[in-house]
């Protein structure tokens, strides 16, 4: 009777915390978008989960240096600063962190400008690059002392735009993901850039268009890369399934079937919508086990996807890491998934197919064209939301089950069934190589007008 009464109030208190949740869910999505990521996720830190998130830890020894990669083709020599804004983890921090050495080894005079740093600033500094810490509203001025031949903007930031003004005849703008947040002012702002700039870079294609649709100006599209990866044997399977397994405090088994997903905790990424979904698959699919690991961004998103899990027969299932080891995630792991709202270049995506790893992803950035590259081991699912607007995913994002709850669930089940690890790279157009060297024909020839 005890344990059944203890069961009672424990699945009340699940419920009451719920409700709450999804009413600071509404509260949220009402906040401005400027105050959201800044104050208001500074306050939210107090539901962050007692002890934080368990990690794996990066690795040092042995570590690729940045932009190794990349052959050296030096040219004329020329100096680019870019304009990162911070730089701590995230997608855009991956592709400036490949960039800067990168575009070094090709001949440019490199400096990497931001308001604020983190473990890729020190990884940049490491490597030998030059970083600066500069406040958006004195950029105008460090670029005039400074400057550089071209520079290269990874911010559409207001103020930092604005600093920007006396040097956009010499700026490339560069175009991650398809901005739903943007006010009006901020959009004549970037529009008034475009003007201005003597061209533009977007990560895909579909950037692009929802740039040219709201500006009217086209950009070149360059779409992020990554480096080749190592082919994994058994052992090393093995060993990184173990390592993984450490973090969390448990052991997986030869039979089970790791689903990563690498991502951000972030209202963008929707871990509640893969968490839900998963938990579909599991009913059907014992084998599955959900790793979801990336920086806590939100921990409010943290905590929806944990009342998920906790509500489930099968949470024991679903597992949450904080910023780890990606070369251990990756060699672990049996299956990728991406259930994101909205993406410019799923850079994850392309490290998953690099590690030779099935593929269920939404249909956002490049996302097909990667599902193409997988062939059969390759799932593209419909967004839960519409259109990228901040409607449209805050509608999602209230709901129990999100509209493409059962097809991401079968997707995973699709992958899952033939989880077996490819030998092949990824093409000439998602390699760190071709990136790195697209976008340094860009700045060169920007250059070589001014």
């Amino acid at each position: 009777m005890n344990e059944l009464r203890n069961a009672m109030f424990a699945a009340l208190g699940l419920r009451a915390a719920d409700v709450a949740l999804r009413a600071l869910t509404v509260a949220t999505d009402a906040v401005p978008a400027k105050y959201r990521f800044g104050h208001w996720n500074r306050l939210l830190a107090a539901l962050a989960l007692r002890g934080g998130l368990p990690i794996v830890e990066k690795r040092a020894a042995g570590e690729r240096r940045l932009g190794a990669a990349v052959a050296t083709e030096a040219g004329e020599p020329m100096s680019c600063m870019i304009l990162a804004g911070d730089l701590d983890t995230g997608g855009i921090e991956t592709v400036v962190a490949t960039l800067a050495p990168g575009l070094a080894s090709m001949g440019f005079d490199v400096e990497v400008v931001c308001s604020s740093g983190g473990r890729v600033q020190r990884m940049l500094e490491n490597d030998g690059l030059h970083v600066s810490f500069v406040s958006h509203d004195r950029v105008g001025e460090h670029i005039a002392h400074r400057r550089p031949d071209v520079v290269q903007l990874h911010r559409l930031d207001p103020t930092l735009m604005r600093s920007l003004a006396p040097w956009r005849s010499r700026t490339v703008p560069v175009f991650h993901a398809m901005e739903s947040y943007l006010t009006p002012a901020v959009w004549g702002e970037v529009t008034r850039m475009l003007h201005d700039a003597p061209a533009s870079v977007a990560v895909s294609t579909s950037v692009r268009d929802y740039f040219e649709e709201r500006t009217g100006a086209t950009a070149l599209v360059v779409e992020n890369g990554v480096p080749p990866a190592e082919t994994i044997d058994e052992q090393q399977h093995a060993t990184a399934r173990a390592a993984i397994g450490r973090a969390l405090g448990r052991e997986f088994g030869g039979e089970d079937v790791i689903v990563l997903g690498l991502q951000r905790f972030s209202e963008q990424k929707n871990p509640t919508g893969l968490v839900d979904a998963f938990l579909l698959a599991a009913e059907q699919d014992p084998r599955l086990q959900l790793v979801v690991a990336g920086a806590p961004n939100s921990w409010l998103e943290v905590r929806r996807a944990d009342i998920i899990r906790r509500r489930h027969p099968n949470g024991d299932r679903v597992h949450f890491l904080g910023d780890s080891d990606s070369s251990t995630l990756f060699q672990g792991a049996d299956v990728f998934a991406l259930d994101s709202f909205s993406e410019g270049g799923p850079i994850a995506a392309v490290e998953a197919i690099a590690h030779g790893l099935p593929i269920v992803v939404t249909e956002v950035g490049f996302a097909r064209e990667l599902v193409d590259v997988c062939g059969p081991r390759g799932v593209l699912v419909v967004r839960a939301n519409e259109d990228v607007s901040e409607s449209a995913m805050a509608r999602q994002r209230r709901m129990r089950h999100q509209r493409n709850r059962r097809a991401f669930s079968e997707g995973i089940l699709r992958v899952a069934a033939h989880s077996v690890r490819a030998t092949q790279g990824v093409p000439e157009r998602f390699t760190e190589k071709n990136m790195v060297r697209r976008h340094a024909d860009i700045l060169r020839s920007v250059g070589s007008r001014i």
